[in-house]
C-alpha cells in the first residue's frame, strides 16, 4: 500500500517527465526461481505468525551474528535460487532510480550496485518506526515515518554515507476521499447504521488471532456490526461463511478485499495484530485500535509506536480481555474519547506527495 500510494503520487506529479517502471519483482518474469523466493517470504510470514518464537529466534540470530553476514547467507544462500535472477533483472530494468518499500528488493538492487551491474539511485521507505536489521543500510537515502526511529537510525553504525529523512505514515491518498460519516460507509457495506461497529483484521494472511477474536465476540449479548477481514486465508474465510450469528449480532466476513478503506471508515473501533497499514488507516477515520498479536519485533515496535508515541491504542493479547474491553466501549463510547482524540494527529495524507517530490528531487540532482 505504501508503494502503491507513492506510485500514484509521482506519476500524477511527474508521470509526464520521466518513464515510470511498476513491477511486481517476483512474478512479472515467470521466473520459477524468483516465485520461489516469493513464496518462501510469504511462509516465513505466516510461520512468524503461527508460531511467535519462530521470528523472535530469527531476529535475534540477526543481531547476533551482524547484519552483514545475516544478509549474505540468506540472499546467497538460503536464497540462492533467486539471488542470480534477481540481479539480472535489476540489471534488465536498468533503473535512474529504485525505490523500495520491501527488504528484498532493497537488498538485490544494493546487491547488484555493489556488483556494478546497475548505477541506480536507491531509494526505501521502512514503513515501520525502527529501521530494523533486515534493511540493508547500503541505500542512498532511507525515508521513514517515526522522529524516534529517524534519531534511532542516525546513531547507528552503516547509516554514514546514508541520508535518513522523515515523512508522514504513507497512508493511500484516497483517504482523503473518504468524506461521509459512518453511517454512510455501513450503508454502503450493508450493516445497520446504528451498531457499535467493530473491525477485525490479521494482516494479508489472516494468520494472528483473528478466528478466536470473532468467535468470542459472537458471544456478546450486544449489538454490534462485526466485520472481519481474513484476507489470503481461505480457510478461515471458509469457516466463517459457515457461523450463525445471534439476532444481535450483524457478522460479515470479507476474504482478500479492496474494500479496506470503506471498512475502516464505517468502522468504531479495529482489533487485530500490529500491522502498519492495519492500524494507521481505521486511526485516519478516527477509530482507536486493540491491538491481540505482534509477531515478531517489527510488529512489536509498530504496536508500540500507537500504545506509547500516537496512543491511539492498547494492547490486550488475551482474547477474552480484549473483547471484554470492546464491549465496554460499546457500551460507553465515551470512554475511547482519549484514544479518539488521539487519532486526530493520524489525519495526514500528504505523505505520498512529499515522498514524491524527494523521490524526483534525487532523481534529478545528477541530471
Amino acid at each position: 500500500m505504501p508503494m502503491t500510494a507513492v506510485c500514484d503520487a509521482f506519476e500524477e506529479k511527474y508521470g509526464d517527465r520521466c518513464e515510470i517502471v511498476r513491477t511486481k519483482f517476483f512474478q512479472d518474469k515467470q521466473d520459477p526461481d524468483l516465485k520461489y523466493v516469493e513464496d518462501t517470504l510469504i511462509k516465513e510470514v505466516k510461520n512468524h505468525n503461527k508460531y511467535k518464537i519462530f521470528g523472535l529466534f530469527q531476529f535475534s540470530m540477526m543481531r547476533l551474528v551482524g547484519q552483514k553476514i545475516s544478509l549474505k547467507f540468506l540472499y546467497g544462500t538460503w536464497w540462492k535460487r533467486g539471488f542470480k535472477p534477481s540481479l539480472a533483472l535489476m540489471q534488465e530494468l536498468n533503473a535512474d532510480l529504485i525505490f523500495n518499500t520491501h527488504f528484498a528488493t532493497l537488498y538485490y538492487a544494493c546487491a547488484a550496485k555493489k556488483r556494478g551491474l546497475i548505477d541506480s539511485k536507491i531509494v526505501v521507505y521502512c514503513p515501520d518506526p525502527i529501521i530494523g536489521q533486515q534493511w540493508d543500510r547500503r541505500a542512498d537515502v532511507f525515508a521513514l515515518s517515526s522522529a524516534a526511529g529517524k534519531v534511532a537510525a542516525e546513531k547507528k553504525r552503516g547509516f554514514k554515507n546514508t541520508s535518513v529523512v522523515q515523512v508522514p505514515f504513507l497512508i493511500r491518498k484516497a483517504v482523503a476521499s473518504y468524506t461521509e460519516s459512518r453511517a454512510f460507509y455501513r450503508r454502503e457495506i450493508d450493516v445497520p447504521e446504528d451498531k457499535f461497529t467493530i473491525l477485525l483484521a490479521d494482516g494479508a494472511y489472516g494468520a494472528g488471532r483473528l478466528g478466536e477474536t470473532v468467535r468470542q465476540l459472537l458471544k456478546s449479548k450486544l449489538p454490534l456490526n462485526v466485520i472481519a477481514v481474513c484476507g489470503k486465508n481461505e480457510k478461515l474465510y471458509e469457516e466463517f461463511q459457515k457461523l450463525t450469528p445471534p439476532g444481535n449480532i450483524t457478522f460479515k466476513p470479507y476474504g482478500f478485499t479492496d474494500k479496506m478503506l470503506t471498512l475502516s471508515a464505517a468502522c468504531d473501533l479495529f482489533i487485530g495484530k500490529a500491522g502498519a497499514s492495519n492500524l494507521a488507516e481505521p486511526a485516519y477515520f478516527g477509530a482507536p485500535a486493540i491491538i491481540t498479536f505482534t509477531a515478531t519485533p517489527i510488529e512489536k515496535w509498530i504496536g508500540a509506536h500507537y500504545t506509547d508515541f500516537v496512543k491511539s491504542a492498547i494492547k490486550i493479547t488475551n482474547v477474552k480481555k480484549a473483547v471484554q474491553l470492546a464491549e465496554r466501549w460499546a457500551q460507553s463510547p465515551e470512554l475511547m474519547a482519549p484514544y479518539v482524540a488521539a487519532c486526530a494527529s493520524e489525519r495526514r495524507c500528504d505523505g505520498p506527495d512529499i515522498l514524491a517530490d524527494k523521490l524526483w528531487e534525487i532523481l534529478v540532482s545528477d541530471k
